[in-house]
């Protein structure tokens, strides 16, 4: 007797629309765009984009239209694509379950996925898609990325080290191993981490990087 085909199994709404609330970045990275965008201007969107990543509605809608504004100013500018991109992840985290918050996501990869391609070399852009999509849903489906942008951020930051600040340069470390563990490579986790630990130290970020550690024996 042949048997039967089992049918793939729809995925619940309400599954989805959890997973959809949990988007959110991971660390916060001030914006540090070019010219055409005044330091006041560049001080008002890191404040949004931070009162944004804390959950405040208002602030991410505030923080959109401003890189808005400032893309109108210099279009060339994919530092604020990206973080655009990013904001875009907020709002769909922000609005209720339906077409409009997959659009929002969907808006926000295609910003960042076009800043990074406009500019593969420039590591505080990649940083911030790395960051963007490592705390995105699995079924969203951008983990190869992720583990892409942080080996080549990984590149950049033993090559040009002086380049990132110094939570930055840990950051990376932390991440990467964090991405690295969950794929179940632990001793490729607890050796960035370790190497996090050499770079010049921040605080904070030094702090969980031991916790890391010591969580993984």
């Amino acid at each position: 007797m042949t048997a039967r085909r089992r049918k793939p199994e729809a995925v619940n709404p309400t599954t989805i629309a959890r997973l959809v609330a949990s988007i959110a970045v991971v660390a916060v990275f001030a914006p540090e765009f070019v010219s055409a965008v005044t330091t006041d201007a560049q001080q008002e969107i890191a404040r949004f984009y931070k009162q944004a990543l804390a959950g405040d509605k208002t602030a991410v809608e505030l923080c959109i239209a401003r890189l808005e504004s400032a893309l109108q100013q210099e279009p060339g500018n994919q530092l604020a694509r990206v973080y655009l991109g990013s904001a875009y992840t907020l709002r769909s985290r922000d609005l209720s379950f339906g077409p409009k918050k997959l659009e929002a996501l969907k808006h926000g990869l295609t910003l960042m996925d076009a800043a990074v391609a406009a500019a593969p070399d420039d590591p505080h852009v990649r940083l911030v898609r790395a960051h963007t999509t490592d705390s995105l849903p699995f079924f969203v489906g951008r983990k190869r990325s992720t583990l892409d942008d942080f080996e080549l951020l990984l590149a950049a930051a033993r090559k040009h080290p002086d380049e990132f600040k110094a939570p930055d340069l840990q950051n990376i470390y932390l991440d990467a191993g964090n991405v690295r563990q969950a794929r179940g490579e632990k001793a490729r986790a607890v050796e960035l981490w370790q190497e996090g630990l050499r770079q010049t130290d921040n605080t904070a970020v030094a702090e969980k990087l031991r916790a890391a550690i010591a969580r993984s024996k």
